[in-house]
């Protein structure tokens, strides 16, 4: 990951890993500009990867870093980090931010939003459609998306101007057979 980040910004790597990131954070310092690095699925990323991250890191504890890192990951990226070899990774990240599940309610209102941003004049998604999507989803966002768009499709398919409790059973249907 370090050998592509120089790379990106016309650096060459170095021999060992530690000199590259210090000639990377090097860079960065005489950037005008803070850098932003933003790294999605990072509960995905290698071991080997995270210890990069470590390296870019450490180089800055006494001085104020010339970037940002955010890491956007499942519950894992926690479990992760919390382990032994990333304890010092873990200790450098100065803040956390953990989205919970949606509660049944605002379930209703975030398929209102999304349904409105899409151009419906009015809630497509009847009330017994909408507890289904909140059971079936437990309240994670990007579920109840996959499973409500399903649904629009059923009902679709069914000749249904709303979207019923019948309409999500028949997504979670189809979404166990494909």
């Amino acid at each position: 990951m370090l050998s592509s980040l120089v790379a990106k910004l016309g650096l060459r790597p170095r021999r060992f890993k530690g000199e590259t990131a210090a000639d990377l954070v090097a860079h960065l310092r005489g950037v005008s500009k803070r850098a932003l690095i933003v790294i999605d699925e990072a509960h995905l990323m290698p071991d080997q990867s995270l210890e990069d991250l470590r390296l870019l890191t450490a180089e800055s504890l006494d001085k104020k870093s010339p970037f940002a890192l955010v890491l956007a990951g499942q519950p894992l990226l926690r479990e992760r980090l919390g382990e032994p070899q990333h304890y010092a990774l873990a200790q450098r990240i100065t803040v956390r931010v953990r989205i919970r599940p949606l509660t049944d309610s605002e379930v209703a209102l975030f398929l209102d939003k999304h349904m409105r941003a899409c151009g419906a004049k009015s809630n497509l998604f009847e009330p017994d459609a909408v507890v289904l999507l909140f059971q079936h989803s437990r309240g994670v966002p990007r579920l109840i998306q996959n499973l409500a768009l399903g649904a629009l499709l059923a009902a679709a398919t069914g000749g249904k101007k709303t979207v019923d409790a019948d309409s999500v059973q028949q997504a979670l249907l189809d979404q166990e057979a494909a």
